[in-house]
C-alpha cells in the first residue's frame, strides 16, 4: 500500500521551532529544493554574520513577538518570531529572496567612509588596514615595504603574521618596472619565479604563493605590498585585485604624506586607543603594533620590548620601533643603561625627566639619537624575577611622565603573558630542534609502546613517523646472544630507573644496524607515565673500530694476521696447550734471498710475489686444523699449528711431515705477469710448551732455528735445539766485546811478508786484523770476522784496519822503508758500502805515500754480487792509485770472463789447491792452468799457505811467482816485522 505523497506548498512560507541555544529545526516541508538550511546542531548565532547577530540577540532578550531581516545560505529570510513553550520561538519565514552582494566591494565603501570620518596616523591605519587584508585575503603573511629608489632598495617597513627578520632587499629594476606596467603580479610557485629572486627568503619560510601590489605617487613607485601564502590559493579575481589595489593606494597617501609632529597631551593618554591592538593580536605582531601605537600614542621616538632572562646582563629586543619605523631583533646590554634597574627584583619602574644621556655615557644608543628622556617598567614574572621591560625613550624632557608611566602599568599583566608564551614558545621550540636533532629519540608509554618518534629514529629504523606509532619499541630489536636481553634490560629499569646499552635495530628492510641505546623512565606520583628512548647509530663506530682493529692486528699487503696478534695468539695458544696436556708447533719461514728480488726488480713486484706466497700459505693452513698464519715481517711468516699430538715424538714427527709439506709449496714457480720466479724459504721449528719457559721465547727460538736453516742450506728446515740458543748468545756477546774492543784500542795489526818463489826476495805484506783482549787469549780471526760481517761492524772494522795501515806506510817511507805492495782484506758488506769510495779518497789525501803501494784484497764473491757495480767501483779505485787482487781465486763462482772485463792486477791461490800441490797431481794441473791464463792476462800471483819445502818446489818448477806462509814468516806485529826485514 503506498501513501499518497504530500503536495509541496506553492509558496516560500515555512515554519521553524527555535530552542533556548538559538538551534533551529523545520516544522513544515520547505516550498523549494534549492533551499539550503543553517546546520541544526550548532547554534544559529554562528551561522549569522555580526550585524544580524545582534539584532537577533537583541530582540530575543525583550520577550516579545518582532520581525526581523536574516540572511541566511546565500538567501534573505523575513522572519517572523513569537515566544512559546519552555523558552522556546516559533519563526516563521519567507525564503524566497535571494541575497546578492559584493563583500569586497561594500568593504572597500565602508573603510572609505571610515577613512573620512575618522583620519588616522600612519602607526593607527597600517595594524587596521593589515587585519583586513589578512582576513579578508586569508594570507600567512603581509609585509608593507618602502623604496629606496638612490639605495635600489625595498624595505620592509612592517609585517603582520608568519615570523619576518624586516631585512631589505635589492629592487630589481626589471621586476619593478613589469610591477608598476602591469599594476599587480600574482605569482605560484614562488621558488621557480625568476622576477622574484631578490626575494631568497621565500623558499626558506615555504611561500606558495604571493600578491604584490605597488604604491604608486604620481606615477612612482613608493613602496610595495605583498600578500605571502604558504598553500597555493585559487586564482586572484579582478575584485580581489581592485581591493587590494585600493588599500595600497590608502597606504601610498599615509606614506607620501609629510608626518608633523602632533602635541599630545595627558587626555590623550588613554588604554582604550590600545583596545584593538590588546584585543586582535598576539605574538610577534602584538609587540610589533603595541610599540607602533605606544611610539605614536606618546610622542616616544623609541619604543622597545624585550625578554630578558634571569642573571643575564643582556636583553633581547623583540620588537623596537625607532625612526618611525621597526627595527630587527637586537640584543641590548643592561649595564651601563637605564635599564638596568630592571635586575632588582624590588625595582617595577624607572623614569628619568631630562639629561639621562649624560648619566649613562656607555650607553650607544642614548648618545646616537640624543635622548633626553626615559620611562621603563620592568616585567615580572609568577617568581618575582624579571622577564623582560618595556621602555619609551624620548629626544625632548618628559612633564607627563606620570601618565606615560600609569599607561604602561596598565599594559603590565598582558605584556607579561605575552612574554611568557614568547618564552615557553622559544622553549619548545628549543625542545622541537632538540627533538629533531642527530640523534633519534623515542617517547614511549609505560608498556613501551611508541608513542612518537623524531626524524632522525625514523631514517635509522626505515619506518615512517606514523607506522611507529603504537608499535612496540622492543619489537624493533633484533636477537643477538652478544648483547642484553629484554628480561636484563627491565631488571636494570626496575633497579636504577634507566638503561644504557648496546642492541642490534631491526630496520624495516630486514638489515640489522648496531646502536646505542639510553631508556630513561619519566614518573609521577601514580608510576610510570612515559619511556624516553635515545637512539644513536654506532655503525660508524663499529666500523672504525673494526678498521683499527685490521690495522693493528692484521698486514695491510697480504690481509693474513700481523706480529702484534701472532705474539697474543702464541700466548693464548701455549696456555691452552698447558691446561689441556697437548703440544704444538711454531713454524717460521723466512723467504731466501727475498731482498735480492726486491732490489732487482722492485718493491712493487716484491710486494706481488709476497702476496702469491701468502695466498699459497693461508690455503695450506686452513687445510691444518686450528692452525693460524700471521706475517710477521718483510720476508718471515709464523705457522702455528696447536693440538698436533700429545707426546714429544708425536708432535716433533708431525711437525717434520708439516714442513716438508710447506717447502713442496715452493716447488712450482710463482707467476707474475711475464716473469716466472723461483723461490725456496727456510723454516725454524720450536715445539710447546716447554717447561719454565717464558711466552716469548717460542718466537725467539723458531727464529734462532731458522738463522740456522738459512746457514746449513737455504730451503731446509731445522728443530730448536738448547745448542742453538747457547751459540747465538755466544755470537751476540762477541759482537758486543768486538764493539768495545774497537773502542778501547784492543786490536792490532799483524804482518805477513810476501815473498819470490825464485829467490825468497821480499816483494811485499799482508795486512791482517789480530783481536787480543787484556789478559786474555787472543780471539781467532777465524771466530770473530765472520759474526762482525754479520752486520755493519765489519765496517768499522774496516775503516779502522785501512786508517792504520795507510799510517804505518807513510811512516814506514818516511823512514826511508820500503814494504814494497801492502794487502788488506776488504769484506764484501764494505767494499759495497755507498761511501766506500769517498773514504777511501780522504785517507790518500792524507796519507799521500800509500799510492801505488796500497792493495786491497777482495773475493770472487765480492764482484760477482753486482758485477756492473763491481766493475765500476774497481774502476774507481784504480784512478785514486790503488792496486786490486782478487783473493781465494778459485775457490768461489770462478768466471775467467770476467777477468777480462776488470780493472785487476793480482791474483791470490787459495791455499786449499797449495796444501796438497805437491801430492796430488789434480792440484797440480789445476795451479798450473791458473798461472798459465794469470801469464797470459799479465797478471802477478801470489800462493797462499805455503808451510813445507816440497810444496815451495812444486811452485817453482810451475813458475810460481810469489808466495807466502808458514815456511819463512808467520804473521807478526809491526816491531818483528822491521826486526825480519831489517835481517832481509
Amino acid at each position: 500500500m503506498q501513501l499518497p505523497a504530500v503536495k509541496r506548498p506553492q509558496h516560500h512560507l515555512c515554519f521553524f521551532s527555535l530552542d533556548p541555544r538559538f538551534c533551529l529545526a523545520p516544522l513544515t516541508a520547505l516550498p523549494v529544493d534549492d533551499i539550503r538550511l543553517p546546520d541544526a546542531d550548532r547554534s544559529l548565532l554562528c551561522q549569522l554574520d555580526d550585524n544580524d547577530r545582534r539584532q537577533l540577540e537583541r530582540q530575543c532578550a525583550t520577550g516579545h513577538a518582532f520581525r526581523i531581516g536574516l540572511t541566511i545560505e546565500g538567501r534573505r529570510w523575513q522572519c517572523h518570531l513569537a515566544p512559546a513553550e519552555n523558552s522556546h520561538w516559533l519563526l516563521s519565514a519567507e525564503m524566497g529572496q535571494t541575497r546578492h552582494d559584493d563583500s569586497l566591494g561594500l568593504l572597500e565603501w565602508q573603510l572609505q567612509q571610515h577613512w573620512e570620518q575618522e583620519p588616522l596616523s600612519l602607526a593607527a591605519r597600517i595594524p587596521m588596514l593589515m587585519d583586513t587584508l589578512v582576513g579578508q585575503q586569508e594570507a600567512d603573511r603581509v609585509i608593507l615595504w618602502r623604496h629606496y629608489p638612490a639605495e635600489e632598495l625595498l624595505r620592509p617597513l612592517y609585517s603582520q603574521g608568519l615570523p619576518f627578520s624586516l631585512q631589505p632587499v635589492k629592487a630589481e629594476r626589471r621586476y619593478l618596472r613589469t610591477l608598476q606596467q602591469r599594476g599587480g603580479l600574482s605569482y605560484s610557485h614562488c621558488s621557480q619565479q625568476p622576477l622574484l629572486g631578490a626575494f631568497s627568503y621565500l623558499t626558506e619560510d615555504g611561500i606558495q604563493h604571493r600578491l604584490d601590489v605597488p604604491l604608486l605617487v604620481d606615477n612612482t613607485i613608493v613602496g610595495l605590498l605583498s600578500l605571502e601564502c604558504r598553500r597555493q590559493r585559487s586564482p586572484v579575481t579582478p575584485s580581489d585585485m581592485q581591493f587590494v589595489s585600493m588599500i595600497a593606494d590608502r597606504l601610498a597617501e599615509v606614506i607620501a604624506a609629510p608626518s608633523a609632529p602632533e602635541p599630545v597631551s595627558d587626555l590623550d593618554i588613554d588604554i582604550d586607543r590600545l583596545t584593538p591592538v590588546l584585543s586582535r593580536h598576539t605574538g610577534q605582531d602584538f609587540f610589533n603594533q603595541l610599540m607602533q601605537q605606544l611610539a605614536t600614542l606618546c610622542g616616544a621616538d623609541i619604543a622597545l620590548v624585550g625578554l630578558q632572562h634571569y642573571r643575564q646582563d643582556k636583553v633581547r629586543v623583540l620588537s623596537c620601533y625607532m625612526d618611525e619605523q621597526l627595527q630587527p631583533p637586537f640584543s641590548y646590554q643592561l649595564t651601563g643603561s637605564p635599564c638596568h634597574f630592571s635586575v632588582e627584583p624590588s625595582r617595577r619602574a624607572c623614569v628619568f625627566h631630562n639629561r639621562v644621556a649624560e648619566q649613562f655615557p656607555d650607553d650607544q644608543m642614548l648618545q646616537d639619537k640624543g635622548i633626553r628622556a626615559y620611562i621603563g617598567l620592568s616585567i615580572k614574572g609568577p617568581d618575582k624575577h624579571p622577564i623582560g621591560i618595556l621602555a619609551l625613550l624620548f629626544k625632548q624632557p618628559q612633564t607627563r611622565a606620570a601618565a606615560v608611566q600609569s599607561l604602561l602599568e596598565q599594559l603590565e599583566s598582558r605584556v607579561r603573558d605575552e612574554l611568557l608564551r614568547r618564552r615557553d614558545q622559544e622553549a619548545l621550540m628549543v625542545a622541537a630542534a632538540a627533538f629533531d636533532a642527530q640523534e633519534g629519540l623515542v617517547i614511549a608509554d609505560s608498556r613501551m609502546q611508541i608513542q612518537c618518534a623524531n626524524r632522525a629514529f625514523s631514517h635509522l629504523s626505515g619506518y615512517e613517523r606514523e607506522q611507529l606509532t603504537n608499535r612496540s619499541f622492543l619489537s624493533l630489536r633484533a636477537e643477538d646472544p652478544d648483547n642484553p636481553t629484554v628480561e636484563v634490560i627491565f631488571n636494570a629499569m626496575e633497579q636504577q630507573h634507566r638503561w644504557q646499552g648496546e642492541q642490534r635495530l631491526l630496520r624495516a628492510d630486514g638489515r640489522e644496524l648496531p646502536v646505542s641505546i639510553r631508556i630513561s623512565q619519566v614518573r609521577d606520583g601514580l608510576g610510570i607515565t612515559h619511556h624516553v628512548c635515545c637512539v644513536e647509530d654506532i655503525s660508524g663506530q663499529k666500523a672504525d673500530k673494526q678498521r683499527i682493529e685490521q690495522m693493528a692486528y692484521f698486514d695491510e699487503l697480504t690481509g693474513l694476521h700481523n706480529r702484534r696478534f701472532m705474539v697474543a695468539h702464541i700466548a693464548d695458544t701455549v696456555i691452552q696447550a698447558e691446561l689441556n696436556a697437548s703440544r704444538g708447533a711454531l713454524l717460521l719461514l723466512d723467504l731466501d734471498d727475498f731482498k735480492n728480488i726486491n732490489d732487482s726488480l722492485g718493491y712493487a713486484t716484491g710486494d706481488d710475489l709476497l702476496v702469491q706466497v701468502a695466498e699459497r700459505l693461508n690455503t695450506f693452513a686452513g687445510q691444518v686444523e686450528g692452525a693460524s698464519l700471521a706475517r710477521i715481517s718483510s720476508d718471515e711468516f709464523v705457522l702455528l699449528c696447536p693440538d698436533l699430538s700429545h707426546g714429544y715424538t708425536g708432535t716433533k714427527t708431525r711437525a717434520e711431515q708439516l714442513a716438508q709439506s710447506l717447502r713442496e709449496l715452493f716447488i712450482l714457480p710463482f707467476q707474475l705477469g711475464k716473469l716466472r720466479l723461483h723461490l725456496s724459504a727456510s723454516i725454524g721449528i720450536s715445539l710447546f710448551p716447554v717447561a719454565n719457559l717464558e711466552l716469548e721465547e717460542y718466537m725467539r727460538q723458531a727464529d734462532t732455528a731458522n738463522h740456522i736453516a738459512k746457514r746449513v742450506a737455504p730451503g731446509s728446515h731445522v728443530f730448536f735445539s738448547q745448542e742453538m740458543a747457547d751459540e747465538v748468545k755466544e755470537r751476540l756477546r762477541i759482537s758486543n766485546a768486538l764493539q768495545q774492543a774497537l773502542a778501547n784500542n784492543e786490536l792490532a795489526l799483524y804482518f805477513q811478508p810476501q815473498q819470490q818463489v825464485k829467490d825468497n826476495r821480499q816483494l811485499g805484506i799482508e795486512v791482517l786484523l789480530r783481536w787480543l783482549p787484556p789478559g786474555k787469549q787472543p780471539i781467532s780471526p777465524a771466530h770473530f770476522i765472520p759474526i762482525a760481517e754479520e752486520t755493519s761492524l765489519i765496517c768499522d772494522l774496516g775503516d779502522w784496519v785501512l786508517q792504520q795501515a795507510c799510517s804505518r806506510i807513510q811512516a814506514w817511507q818516511a823512514g826511508g822503508l820500503q814494504p814494497g805492495r801492502v794487502s788488506v782484506n776488504i769484506s764484501a758488506r764494505h767494499f759495497h758500502n755507498a761511501s766506500f769510495v769517498s773514504r777511501l779518497s780522504i785517507l790518500l789525501l792524507q796519507y799521500p805515500a800509500c799510492r801505488n803501494t796500497l792493495t786491497l784484497e777482495v773475493t770472487e764473491g765480492v764482484i760477482l754480487e753486482n758485477l756492473q757495480e763491481s766493475r765500476t767501483r774497481m774502476t774507481q779505485i784504480k784512478a785514486l792509485g790503488v792496486n786490486l787482487s782478487i783473493d781465494d781465486f778459485g775457490t768461489g763462482y770462478s768466471s775467467f770472463a770476467y777477468l777480462r772485463e776488470l780493472p785487476v792486477d793480482e791474483l791470490k791461490l787459495d791455499r786449499s789447491f797449495i796444501q796438497h800441490i805437491d801430492k796430488r797431481p789434480q792440484d797440480r794441473a789445476i795451479i798450473a792452468c791458473l798461472l798459465e791464463l794469470a801469464r797470459t792476462l799479465q797478471l802477478s800471483v801470489v800462493a797462499e799457505g805455503v808451510e813445507t819445502e816440497s810444496q815451495l818446489a812444486t811452485l817453482a818448477e810451475l813458475h810460481c811467482p810469489a808466495y807466502q806462509g808458514y815456511l819463512r814468516a808467520r804473521p807478526m806485529p809491526e816491531a818483528d816485522l822491521l826486526r825480519w826485514l831489517a835481517n832481509q
